[in-house]
């Protein structure tokens, strides 16, 4: 009875021979030469620790790459600085508004003419003797005609100053000069007392 060699794991060693031996013969056949070199089992072990190897590399290459860009991917922020207000506060120039700073008008900054409208004599320089007597500032006296009542006329630009004279003499309304009947535009340099007959009979001296 014939008996074949076998390994001691209990494959048969004819018969792998004859596998390998009948592959090679193959692939000759075909005209490709034979380079199998070792056991199946070592030429699986082979290609397992390639692939390990393989798998290890593309690992640290993605572990890399995603380090990388999550440290670049943060924008790098740039301070942002605040000038600072100037040290006189940005008051127009540093004046502090002490430009708009004015004296409060009163009666007595005010110069008055005196004129005479009914051709009363020496009307005129009567009255302007009283308003001085009484502190106002009395200016140049003159004549005008058909004043039926004492008033106060202004020329344009004067009329916050006839106000203030109509005001405290208790004269009434200041009348503009264009519109007072018989007062030449030149009368006055600003504003007017124009005396009527009742000249400052009913004024509050």
């Amino acid at each position: 009875m014939e008996t074949r060699d076998r390994r001691s794991d209990g494959t048969d060693l004819e018969g792998e021979e004859h596998l390998d031996d009948w592959f090679t013969r193959r692939l000759q056949s075909q005209g490709i030469p034979s380079r199998l070199g070792g056991t199946p089992t070592s030429r699986m072990l082979a290609v397992g620790g390639l692939a390990l190897a393989l798998l290890a590399f593309l690992w640290a290459l993605s572990s890399v790459g995603s380090h990388a860009s999550s440290s670049s991917g943060s924008p790098a922020t740039t301070p942002v600085t605040t000038p600072a207000p100037p040290a006189n506060g940005g008051g127009g120039g540093g004046n502090g508004g002490s430009s708009k700073q004015h004296s409060t008008m009163t009666w007595k900054s005010v110069t008055i003419d005196v004129l005479n409208g009914f051709g009363g004599q020496g009307a005129a320089a009567s009255a302007a003797t009283q308003l001085s007597q009484k502190g106002w500032k009395v200016g140049v006296t003159g004549n005008a005609s058909g004043i039926s009542s004492t008033e106060v006329v202004y020329l344009p630009g004067h009329r916050k100053e006839a106000l203030i004279v109509a005001k405290k003499l208790g004269l009434g309304t200041p009348v503009a000069i264009a519109q007072a009947t018989g007062v030449p535009a030149d009368a006055t340099k600003g504003v007017a007392i124009v005396l009527g007959p009742d000249q400052l009979s009913h004024a509050t001296l």
